[in-house]
Parts: structure tokens; sequence; C-alpha cells
């Protein structure tokens, strides 16, 4: 009941269809989130507790940023009802007509969608179908070697918005 009165108060009623972008960790899901989105028509993402609308993160606490395993979770998931909130609004303003949210599983943007008001998602796309096997073992390699975490918006927009965490060269 919450979430279908919320998705009406936030979205007018209008159709808003949610994809999702699922894998594990670390296999290239927010490096290949904005082409996705493009392909699918999505005018905002939803990665790792971020709203981002093309070039600009619109809100959000970065699951990325968190000290914690726990904290990212719960941060990815908007586990915090300020957190959610500040989404909610986003998304009432924004009145996107397409929303992709990347997780790593289909339960895990199913629990998303819900925190945030938005109706079931209506396609799954697993990051094995825009990615090769190669792709996905580069991406794992990455990750483990460097600990690279990728946020899909321009280094100078994730900068502007967390030089309070990030120094600023």
């Amino acid at each position: 009941m919450y979430v279908e009165m919320s998705f009406l108060r936030y979205f007018g009623g209008n159709n808003v269809e949610v994809y999702a972008l699922v894998g594990p960790s670390g296999t290239g899901k927010s490096f290949r989130a904005i082409a996705t989105a493009h392909e699918c028509g999505a005018e905002l993402i939803i990665d790792d507790g971020l709203l981002i609308k093309g070039n600009r993160i619109l809100g959000g606490i970065s699951a990325k940023r968190q000290s914690t395993r726990i904290g990212a979770i719960k941060a990815a998931l908007f586990m915090d009802e300020e957190h959610a909130r500040q989404a909610r609004a986003v998304l009432e303003k924004v009145k996107p007509s397409r929303v992709l949210i990347l997780g790593t599983s289909v339960g895990m943007v199913q629990k998303i969608a819900a925190r945030l008001g938005l109706p079931p998602v209506s396609r799954v796309i697993s990051i094995e179908e825009i990615a090769s096997p190669r792709e996905i073992r580069q991406a794992l390699t990455t990750r483990a070697r460097y600990s690279k975490h990728v946020i899909p918006a321009p280094t100078v927009e994730v900068k502007k918005d967390f030089q309070i965490y990030l120094p600023i060269p």
C-alpha cells in the first residue's frame, strides 16, 4: 500500500518504467551505467545511494564513501529514512519516465525501488548481457588490484559533491 500511494504522490500517476542492471560487485555496472541508461531511455540512474541525471549528481549519499560494509549496504538500499526522503523528493522534482537502478541482485534493486516509492522492475539487464567475459574479468581485476570504484558521473561533478571527503588537487 505504501509503495502505491508514494508512487502516485511522487509521480502524479505518470507511468514510470524501472530498469535494473544487475551483477556481482566489481563487474563494471557503474562503468556501463550511462551507456545502458541511454540504450533503454532512462533519464535517471540510481547507483550506490546516489541519484544521477546526465552528468550531474542530483542527490543521495554515496555508499562508496561509507567507512564500513554495513554502512555501504544501508546507504545503497536507502535504509536511512532521511536519505530515502531526500531521494524521493528528487524523484518528485525530476519526474522521470524511466529509471535505471544498479544492484548486485534483482532482490536488491526491488528493495531500492520499494524504498523510493517506485513501481516494480519492468526489465532486468544482466551485466553478462552487455559486457564480455573478458571485460568482466578485467573489471574484477581492476577492483581487486587497485580498489577502484566508479561513479557514473564526471570527475568534476564527483569532486564538487564530495569535496568534504576528497582532497581536490
